[in-house]
């Protein structure tokens, strides 16, 4: 790191080429967590996690199943010593699930009372987590990929969204 440093003080290396090796150096050190677990829910492939950004304590999952879950990774476990347990979701046989694959959840990043889930069903739903139902529905009629919100926006909601439209 140091050797990076001085070279680019130098003008010898770009600092892209710092960027590039710190981004190899964090990615090799990753790693799968050896003391934490969370129930298994779904049935199928998880797609898409986040971790609320108010406490980063609840985690929400969406799977290839439409079901959706949030656990409480700071619980103190139950099953297992290590295992994050599920708090509540929404099942198969909750009239609200998403009919397809959940492709993106994401937690609204000012208040862990809202999130908003997005699905190859076509739909883009804004969640009330206290009673886990829509507190609205945008169906888009076409695969929604992927959405985002904002985490600084403070004047607006704005979502986008990523759709694929054939034949263009």
């Amino acid at each position: 790191m140091l050797s990076f440093l001085a070279d680019r003080s130098c003008g010898i290396k770009h600092s892209s080429v710092l960027s590039s090796a710190e981004v190899t150096r964090r990615t090799y050190s990753l790693e799968l967590s050896k003391t934490k677990d969370v129930q298994r829910v779904h049935a199928s492939s998880v797609n898409t996690l986040d971790l609320d950004p108010v406490e980063s304590r609840y985690l929400l999952s969406g799977g290839g199943d439409g079901v959706v879950a949030i656990y409480d990774v700071q619980s103190k476990p139950v099953v297992k010593e290590w295992t994050c347990q599920y708090l509540c979701g929404v099942g198969r046989s909750n009239q609200f699930v998403h009919k397809r694959s959940v492709e993106t959840v994401q937690w609204y990043p000012h208040d862990t009372g809202i999130f908003l889930t997005s699905s190859m069903d076509g739909k883009l739903k804004v969640w009330d987590t206290n009673a886990l139902i829509p507190a609205e529905e945008f169906v888009i009629d076409k695969a929604v990929y992927s959405h985002h919100i904002s985490p600084v926006a403070t004047q607006h909601c704005l979502i986008a969204g990523k759709i694929l439209i054939q034949g263009l």
